[in-house]
């Protein structure tokens, strides 16, 4: 019968998911420094940022998302925004996108990672239009800071397609964020997004 008690008691609030460890480079690289092999592994996979490269450090950005490019898989040229810079974020707001229908398109994103190991990066992308969204997440991944840029394609061995039909045709808004495991906001902005005839 006391069981029938405990089952029907409230349960404990969760607590919220703590991720052990730390994201510094020096701490990471002088824990278990005696150990040959474990410091060998740890120089492999946090290249350059074991041998110090923590890219810029006198830029307060852990993120710096250098390069926004959409390929397209006809001979249509790429669109390429520069990220980096307030003027580049303001140049994709003004300008936007513009896709025809049925297009074949991937995104390709170029950035740099500073001051300590970034972890869990996810692209969220989600498109509005006249009250209808969809939203997209997509895990990049962990990366170790450094001066040289990474550089993630997706989707990697397939293309998007462009919405076709006159349903789809028009004007939506796009807002795309950088969000890390810990859940801050690294990057975000908005552009206009046209799917053409």
């Amino acid at each position: 019968m006391a069981a029938n008690v405990e089952a029907d008691a409230p349960a404990a609030p969760a607590a919220a998911y703590s991720a052990a460890g730390t994201n510094d480079v020096g701490a990471l690289m002088s824990a278990d420094a005696e150990d040959e092999s474990l410091r060998k592994y740890k120089e492999q996979l946090l290249g350059a940022a074991a041998k110090g490269d923590l890219g810029d450090t006198s830029d307060p950005r852990k993120l710096i998302v250098v390069e926004f490019r959409i390929a397209f898989n006809d001979a249509t040229p790429d669109l390429v925004f520069n990220l980096d810079t307030l003027a580049g974020k303001e140049n994709l707001k003004k300008t936007g996108v513009s896709i025809k229908e049925g297009a074949e398109y991937k995104f390709k994103l170029s950035f740099r990672v500073q001051h300590e190991i970034l972890a869990g990066l996810k692209f969220c992308n989600k498109t509005k239009k006249m009250g209808m969204s969809q939203s997209d997440e997509l895990m990049i991944g962990s990366y170790p800071p450094g001066a040289e840029p990474h550089v993630f394609e997706f989707p990697r061995n397939d293309w998007m397609e462009a919405p076709k039909g006159m349903m789809y045709r028009g004007s939506y808004t796009a807002t795309d964020k950088f969000v890390d495991s810990d859940g801050k906001t690294h990057l975000e902005y908005s552009y206009p997004l046209k799917v053409t005839k």
